[in-house]
């Protein structure tokens, strides 16, 4: 899988040896650090190593993509995200995991995203912490995973935004690496798009031999989750919080 984002800390004990690929698309002549800290725990959540020390990772035994897209400062440039899409569906990753957002459409963002997918690939990214009635893109999109975010007691946190909301996923005091080689505390609904990618990637480890297209995925969406709030999908949970059952 992919992870778009600002790097991840190859050298971290938990990640180390999990990063197949990485890939600059801001300065492709430059290596990856992550210097913002978030690209990191975001590979801790869906990938630390399962071992006796530290975290384990929801699905540890699957292939890193590192993809730089957002600066030191955690800005990026949907010219940068693109690159780093094309560069993905290039590599024949089955997943992008995609933590951060745009408040606007934009027409070339939606055209790559159509690529990606139409290539069987699946997306899945942050609703964003807008505290309001607003879903960032690539999320909004129709053919993307749009995560929300709960807290322990399957609430929905007051950040995550409500609309277009395809599930939820934990995303306050999680427990990931950091870019100091270490651990930290984090909350947002980066960390829950994270915790649904892991789930996803796992799903797809056990079932090799099936083809899970856009039908599929929104089926096992439903089947695999518990429902909250209103019965049925709803614009704050979604279709509820992913499980592994």
């Amino acid at each position: 899988m992919a992870i778009l984002d600002s790097g991840i800390n190859k050298e971290h004990p938990d990640l180390k040896g999990r990063i197949h690929k990485e890939f600059n698309a801001i300065s492709p002549e430059e290596p990856v650090k992550d210097k913002f800290n978030h690209g990191t725990p975001i590979a801790g959540i869906i990938a630390a190593k399962d071992d006796s020390n530290g975290i384990k990772g929801i699905s540890p035994k699957s292939e890193i993509y590192s993809v730089k897209v957002l600066n030191d400062k955690g800005e990026g440039s949907v010219d940068h995200i693109i690159k780093g899409i094309e560069w993905a569906i290039n590599e024949k990753v089955e997943i992008i995991n995609i933590s951060f957002g745009f408040k606007n459409h934009n027409k070339k963002l939606k055209k790559i995203v159509n690529k990606a997918t139409s290539n069987g690939i699946i997306i899945v990214a942050s609703s964003g912490n807008n505290y309001i009635n607003d879903v960032d893109y690539p999320a909004k999109y129709n053919n993307v995973i749009s995560v929300g975010s709960i807290d322990q007691e399957h609430e929905r946190v007051k950040f995550s935004p409500r609309g277009k909301i395809d599930v939820v996923g934990p995303g306050r005091d999680i427990l990931s690496t950091n870019n100091l080689n270490d651990f930290s505390i984090f909350e947002g609904t980066s960390f829950s798009t994270a915790y649904v990618t892991g789930l996803i990637s796992l799903y797809l480890s056990e079932k090799p031999t099936i083809k899970f297209d856009q039908k599929a995925i929104i089926k096992l969406l439903k089947n695999q989750s518990l429902d909250l709030g209103i019965k049925g999908k709803d614009n704050t949970y979604g279709y509820g919080l992913l499980q592994y059952k």
